[in-house]
């Protein structure tokens, strides 16, 4: 009995998954008891279909355990973490509107398909069941032979699922994805120019303006004129509620007091390692207990030989200066401290190599620091009341980061902060909330915030979007300038001016030569494939281009280099290379443009936001 349940282990791991799968596209999940409690019973809806806020809840819990294994079991991000149910919720907007299209396209597939399809794709798992392997490798004919048995499909329900989400799925939009492509063959003048702009080579200077270099007159950003953009631009500033956050920040950092323990804890383990019989091996064993280097302590703190320059300074110092078969001191670099164990040095000067092991105690704050810090916020907190709030009781605090984060939409990370559990609901919640202040906290610090000011959701007050404003206009006069600056530079040049020299002279301009580079290749500071690279081809040789709007900013280039691709090689592998590489960019462009048409004109309501606000 044991035996076979081993075999089947492999097996019963693919039922679980296969659930997972099939409930991911068409919501076969249990109930979750422990999901969000609140009004809503559902996370939305897709063109009528509901979407239980039970099973809703429990896909998010998988897909954020599923982020956690990923990280070997380690924290995920909270900003990552507070993704997920967004993500999630266009995943199931994305399967259940592509499974609309299929059905009305009557997209479907046979029996055979179907067994053609599950042949071909086992899901994962299915390769290391003892049960279709021979010798210990996967066997195809057994795994074929068991899926031609119609009693299986009786006896496990699993595999009735995958014949399912094949049929009703897999197949069909197999089938859905070969109409795309159909449409997506590249002609032959873009396979052309493609594979000219690959195989040409150019080099060329270039110049242009920075931007931030030039002044705009502050009369053109007054109070008046923001005021003035403002009115005539309603629809720009149209927004989700907003909130304004005072805080205060209490930052999770260790004290001197945690420093001095956690060199006397490494003082500790050099004295048990100095006086052990054996040194190397005692130290090797407190490295595999002690040390925080994941990379280094299952190997007994290892690092094996290196020479000067190979290691921060502070670390390098105390390893060349510790004698063979000794332990240093602690020693302090960026990523706490140390203890060095040198096994053994070889050469001398600059072929120096030491052989050494380190144990690494990470700079963090105790447990006693946690609380002092917390009970620091907590005391904040009870000094705040209808007639103190938070901007007078800090006042108790001196020497305590306080600040506000200025208008955020809901949903969005907070200016300053961060992600922060809690605060959404504090800002967002309901409006007979009972606190005006809480204490929160992130992975950074304890957070002590009320709630300053919101905005209802449509066109957001003046005050909320000035600053928003300024900049825009800004940007806009800047970009104006700049052209009018560029143009006025390309009339002092001659074709045998150097652009690459402006830069000496004018430090309102940028300017540099590129390396030998395909047309259609990377240029630092400039980006891959740009117009700019594209213009700088087609100028004749040594000659100074017109000024160039590209990415916000205007450019001058002039061609130093070229070397033109031969006569295209129809039959050759790099231009089948460059149609392939068209057609897959023509069918991801298709299938964007296809279903966001489709999505635009599908009725999306989401709870999301309003549910997992923090």
């Amino acid at each position: 009995m044991i035996k076979k349940m081993r075999e089947m282990a492999p097996t019963i791991m693919i039922v679980i998954l296969v659930t997972f799968v099939i409930g991911t596209i068409f919501f076969n999940w249990g109930m979750n008891a422990g999901g969000p409690k609140n009004k809503y019973s559902t996370a939305g809806s897709i063109n009528g279909k509901e979407i239980p806020l039970s099973r809703f809840d429990q896909h998010v819990n998988v897909e954020r355990q599923r982020l956690q294994e990923q990280r070997g079991g380690g924290e995920v991000p909270q900003a990552q973490y507070q993704m997920v149910p967004r993500q999630v919720w266009e995943q199931q907007v994305q399967s259940i509107l592509t499974q609309e299209i299929l059905n009305k396209m009557k997209i479907s597939a046979s029996a055979d398909e179907v067994f053609e399809y599950i042949k071909r794709n086992p899901i994962p798992g299915v390769d290391t069941a003892s049960i279709f392997q021979t010798n210990g490798v996967f066997d195809t004919s057994k795994y074929v032979n068991f899926l031609n048995d119609p009693a299986n499909y009786d006896h496990y329900p699993w595999l009735t699922s995958v014949e399912s989400y094949a049929r009703e799925s897999a197949v069909p939009a197999q089938k859905l994805e070969k109409i795309l492509n159909a449409g997506a063959i590249p002609s032959k003048a873009e396979i052309a120019w493609e594979a000219t702009m690959t195989n040409s080579k150019v080099k060329y200077e270039y110049a242009r303006v920075n931007l931030y270099a030039l002044d705009v007159d502050t009369n053109k950003t007054s109070d008046e004129e923001l005021l003035k953009y403002y009115k005539a631009n309603p629809d720009s500033f149209k927004s989700e509620a907003q909130a304004n956050l005072y805080f205060a920040k209490f930052p999770k950092v260790a004290t001197a007091a945690d420093e001095r323990e956690l060199v006397n804890q490494l003082n500790e383990i050099r004295t048990r390692v100095e006086q052990s019989t054996n040194p190397g091996e005692a130290f090797t064993n407190e490295a595999r207990l002690e040390s925080d280097d994941e990379g280094s302590a299952p190997n007994g703190g290892d690092l094996g030989f290196f020479g000067r320059g190979q290691m921060v300074l502070p670390f390098e110092i105390a390893a060349f200066g510790t004698d063979s078969g000794k332990v240093s001191n602690p020693v302090r670099t960026q990523y706490g401290y140390h203890i060095i164990y040198v096994e053994g040095k070889t050469g001398k000067d600059s072929t120096a190599r030491v052989k050494a092991r380190h144990i690494l105690k990470k700079l963090a704050p105790s447990a006693e620091t946690f609380e002092m810090l917390s009970d620091r916020a907590d005391s904040l907190v009870a000094l705040v009341d209808e007639k103190n709030k938070l901007p007078l009781a800090i006042k108790n605090f001196p020497g305590v980061e306080f600040d506000s984060t200025g208008f955020y939409a809901k949903g969005a990370l907070i200016p300053k902060i961060g992600y922060l559990s809690g605060a959404g609901q504090l800002a967002f919640g309901s409006s007979d909330r009972k606190y005006t202040v809480e204490r929160l906290e992130n992975n950074d610090a304890y957070y002590v915030v009320a709630v300053k000011e919101t905005t209802k959701k449509g066109i957001a007050p003046f005050e909320s979007v000035k600053e928003r404003i300024r900049t825009t206009i800004i940007d806009s006069v800047r970009k104006q300038m700049a052209k009018e600056y560029m143009d006025s530079v390309k009339q002092k040049l001659s074709d045998t001016s150097s652009l690459v020299a402006i830069k000496d002279s004018d430090p309102k301009v940028f300017s540099g030569v590129t390396d030998t580079i395909s047309v259609n290749g990377y240029v630092p500071g400039i980006g891959n494939d740009t117009k700019v690279s594209a213009i700088a081809f087609v100028t004749p040789l040594n000659k100074i281009s017109n000024v160039i709007e590209f990415d916000g900013t205007y450019y001058l280039v002039k061609l130093i280099y070229v070397n033109k691709a031969p006569e295209i090689d129809w039959n050759s592998d790099g231009v089948k290379t460059v149609k392939e590489e068209l057609k897959m960019r023509t069918i991801q462009r298709l299938y964007y443009g296809w279903f966001q048409s489709y999505r635009n004109k599908a009725k999306i309501e989401s709870n999301v936001d309003e549910l997992y606000l923090d």
